[in-house]
């Protein structure tokens, strides 16, 4: 997925969250995560190397983690990423949107494509990608508001638990972080 690439000088990278309705772990690890923390191995042809260069690039992240709808939450997991099943009363959860940050910038995805080999891969899908650099132009606005709308979903983790568990506070302190590195007029 040429989205998670960073783009030129987007420094190191901090962390992400994103949300799908279906949802495939390997993909997610190796293809979306492993183009964000720019793994130069590949997990089908390097073994070992890949396990120790996915292990110190992953250890670095503050917070990656993917919100899925529960239907769908389910596949390998991993203690370097978190999956988050959300438990809608009435309906389902259907977004699509990525937010990723590095150092020196932020990028949000939102797009009609699971996170899925199907959905970055072979179907007709949209995306729109805004980049979020030091004297950009990309609206804050939008960006706020798809920060405010990932704050609420997950609520949907655990809607009656009144202390958030570790992966919900993970996703919380992101999403704040990301806030505070855009708020300022030169974004990151």
């Amino acid at each position: 997925p040429i989205s998670w690439t960073p783009p030129p000088d987007a420094g190191e990278p901090l962390g992400c969250v994103a949300t799908s309705f279906t949802f495939s772990s390997v993909f997610f690890e190796e293809e979306c995560l492993g183009r964000f923390v720019r793994l130069e191995t590949d997990a089908a042809e390097d073994g070992a190397a890949f396990l120790v260069e996915r292990e110190e690039k992953f250890s670095q992240l503050i917070c990656a983690t993917a919100l899925v709808d529960q239907r769908h939450a389910r596949g390998l997991r991993s203690l370097r990423w978190d999956l988050l099943a959300a438990r809608l009363p009435a309906g389902i959860l259907h977004a699509k949107i990525s937010v990723l940050l590095w150092t020196n910038a932020a990028r949000i995805i939102v797009a009609s494509a699971n996170l899925t080999e199907d959905g970055y891969r072979r179907n007709h899908e949209v995306f729109g990608v805004l980049d979020y650099l030091p004297g950009g132009s990309a609206p804050l606005d939008v960006l706020r508001d798809l920060v405010a709308f990932l704050e609420d979903a997950v609520g949907y983790v655990d809607p009656k638990a009144t202390t958030p568990d570790a992966a919900i506070a993970r996703w919380q302190s992101f999403l704040k972080r990301v806030r505070a590195a855009t708020d300022r007029k030169s974004v990151v």
